[in-house]
């Protein structure tokens, strides 16, 4: 490199660098962002069902110990091509070894037999192996957009926040209570999980809507509406607030049912046949999705055929869990727990779950009564 190439705004550092070296880089770099490309499409065309795939804690394990890879490797990666002193030979191995894991993550999402091993755990699997393939692969555009910059200094430290997201992602996965899920029954637990604070938002959201109108408080005094071009809700009638009133007593009681799900059927140390739980597992967001309509509805001037609308589309959605329930409550316990009960746990685990059933029977009833009840306020 000649003082020309200084003045052209190429940094010192690169100019001490072999012409060869900043090529072979930029191949490199190239080759993982093609990589992660393939890696990503295979990933979205995931396979149903493999041939005699591994047992599930080897696949597990085997993943999480590819992410660490890639973590380390990340690292690396970002303090050998640091926009303002690169080390272009320091970067080639961890490129290389990036483009060797980023395959390899792919294969063993592969490996994940959604027959086998359960389809939400194989979903949520390849969707966080997809999260970590498009973060790097959003690293590597980083650094070739900065290779291809005349003022490498005045590229910012976005590179860091990109490392930084790889890191995030992989974080979260290898977390040993919120990562990755050891099989389908955790997976399935943790959507029903996500979608239990959202629940509990509505519930409060009709009671502050309540009290609003019991109180004699009105949007009409909130500031600020105006200026926004928005109009304030118009507060309830008597007879909205007795729908909203019905509609209350509806909702505290799906939430019941969905906390109960949680933490008696979706917490049990036995592992259901992956077909009922992955029945069960599209049942919370469309429990919720069903609720946020329903609580739209009562918004005032309420228009109460669509109230009746979503409580006969709520009545549905727990009809569905009570089916599926009862498919889960009626297969057979497996006989690697038969063989470890004495029969005096026999005794007590067949009570239980005699009165759990009768307690999950008693709230579907009550659910169905409510509704009932709802739907007649409303008409």
């Amino acid at each position: 490199m000649t003082n020309n190439d200084q003045q052209k705004g190429k940094s010192p550092s690169i100019s001490t660098c072999s012409f060869a070296q900043v090529v072979s880089a930029i191949t490199a770099i190239e080759l993982l962002v093609e990589t992660c490309k393939a890696a990503r499409d295979s990933l979205f065309d995931h396979p149903q069902s493999t041939e005699d795939p591994p047992p599930l804690p080897v696949l597990h394990q085997d993943l999480l110990s590819l992410l660490s890879l890639v973590y380390g490797s990340v690292t690396k990666l970002s303090l050998a091509l640091k926009p303002s002193s690169p080390t272009y030979s320091a970067c080639l191995v961890p490129l290389q070894d990036l483009s060797n894991y980023i395959a390899a993550i792919s294969h063993c999402v592969s490996m994940f037999d959604a027959s086998v091993h359960g389809t939400t755990l194989a979903k949520e699997v390849a969707s966080v192996a997809i999260d970590v393939v498009e973060t790097v692969q959003t690293l590597a555009t980083v650094f070739l957009q900065i290779e291809g910059s005349s003022e490498r200094p005045r590229t910012g430290d976005e590179y860091l926040v990109r490392t930084g997201a790889v890191h995030s992602v992989i974080d979260i996965a290898r977390h040993a209570e919120d990562g990755l899920s050891e099989n389908n029954l955790t997976a399935v637990r943790r959507l029903w999980f996500k979608d239990a604070g959202a629940l509990e938002d509505g519930v409060r959201e009709v009671v502050e809507m309540i009290e609003d109108v019991q109180s004699g408080i009105t949007t009409e005094s909130e500031d600020g509406w105006d200026e926004l071009g928005l109009e304030p809700s118009q507060p309830l009638t008597e007879q909205e607030l007795k729908v909203a009133q019905k509609v209350l007593i509806v909702l505290r009681l799906c939430n019941i049912l969905h906390q109960r799900v949680i933490s008696d059927i979706l917490s049990t140390p036995t592992l259901p046949s992956n077909s009922s739980l992955d029945d069960l597992a599209p049942l919370s967001p469309a429990l919720l999705g069903t609720v946020d309509e329903l609580i739209s509805a009562l918004d005032s001037p309420q228009d109460l055929d669509s109230v009746t609308t979503e409580l006969n589309m709520l009545k549905g959605v727990i009809d569905d869990i009570r089916n599926r329930l009862s498919v889960l409550n009626n297969q057979p316990v497996s006989l690697v727990t038969l063989l470890q009960k004495t029969s005096l746990n026999e005794v007590t685990v067949s009570t239980n779950r005699n009165s759990r059933d009768g307690w999950f029977n008693a709230c579907f009833d009550q659910i169905a009564k409510a509704i009932h009840s709802a739907a007649e306020a409303s008409n």
